[in-house]
């Protein structure tokens, strides 16, 4: 079978079923016994899914670790702690972690203005993480959120926590609708993550980037909402660690993101290109937080070029 075409037809893992005991688990006999639990799930889902490791292997190789059943077996096990551990942050028990921040006086400044700005996260690491530190830090902190392949544990963090939805943004299949929320909420002095590594079917407006030696397609919506914004953009990642820490990390991207009428496509690449070597750079400290697991590199034009 080959692999999907992009991440949205990766099925979800878990039942509602599997994934509440896993909570109650967490919650009973607490988060060591259910990290080790989790061992029993990766090694399934290892052994079942030849896609996962197939993605595992292709991405595990691009920063030099190991490839063979035991990386595989350790990258979906900590996927899976990281996933665990979104059930803490939703409330707020950050008591069980150790977190050390890097750069978020930037943040904390902006609060202090009201000031509202865009920041770029990804699918490496815990931007749970991130909102929970910066919610106890007093931020305003929103997200963008597509969870139409993961309704199941969507449906489960609901139910554990009554603020789970608040600060998030969906993402409308149309567009438009999250693009004027995600406007709102920068007008009230409100952060707002936008996860900017994975591209939709349907979208044609994506830019391909060189990720960890070769090529790789990003969405150009999150540099094109930004710039329409004319708001502060930052990149933001929360990247784990065994057994308990993280590390959350804030840079600033550009004050302004300007797209110029006749550089359009070049200024697209060059954001899209920044974006994506922040990414890998940060990929390589904490190799195991990438949660990609479907064919990042298959999609990529032969020809390097922007999509119109």
């Amino acid at each position: 079978m080959s692999s999907p075409a992009t991440w949205r037809q990766v099925p979800e893992v878990g039942t509602v079923l599997g994934i509440r005991f896993v909570v109650a688990l967490a919650t009973l006999c607490g988060r060591s016994l259910a990290t080790a639990f989790l061992w029993i799930l990766a090694l399934y889902y290892t052994l079942v899914s030849s896609r996962a490791r197939r993605a595992s292997k292709a991405y595990l190789s691009r920063v030099g670790e190991p490839t063979g059943f035991a990386a595989v077996l350790h990258h979906v096990h900590t996927f899976a702690r990281v996933a665990l551990d979104r059930l803490f942050f939703v409330r707020g028990r950050l008591d069980s972690f150790t977190i050390q921040t890097h750069g978020d006086d930037l943040l904390l400044d902006l609060t202090a203005q009201k000031a509202g700005a865009i920041l770029l996260g990804s699918h490496l690491g815990s931007f749970e993480a991130m909102r929970a530190a910066g919610r106890g830090a007093g931020m305003k902190l929103s997200v963008v959120v597509d969870t139409r392949n993961a309704e199941r544990l969507a449906r489960v963090l609901r139910e554990l926590s009554d603020d789970a939805n608040l600060g998030v943004i969906p993402v409308d299949p149309e567009g438009v609708g999250t693009a004027l929320r995600v406007r709102d909420a920068i007008q009230r002095g409100e952060l707002v993550g936008i996860m900017a590594d994975r591209t939709l079917a349907r979208d044609l407006r994506n830019v391909t980037v060189d990720f960890l030696g070769a090529q790789a397609e990003l969405p150009a919506g999150p540099f094109v909402l930004a710039h329409t914004l004319k708001c502060p953009v930052y990149q933001v990642f929360g990247l784990f660690f065994e057994p308990d820490r993280y590390e959350l990390y804030c840079e600033p991207f550009c004050d302004v993101l300007r797209l110029d009428r006749k550089t359009r496509s070049e200024d697209l690449q060059r954001y899209a290109q920044r974006y994506a070597d922040r990414l890998a750079h940060y990929a390589r400290l904490a190799p195991y937080n990438w949660f990609n697991f479907y064919d990042f590199w298959k999609r990529a034009p032969a020809d390097g070029q922007s999509k119109k």
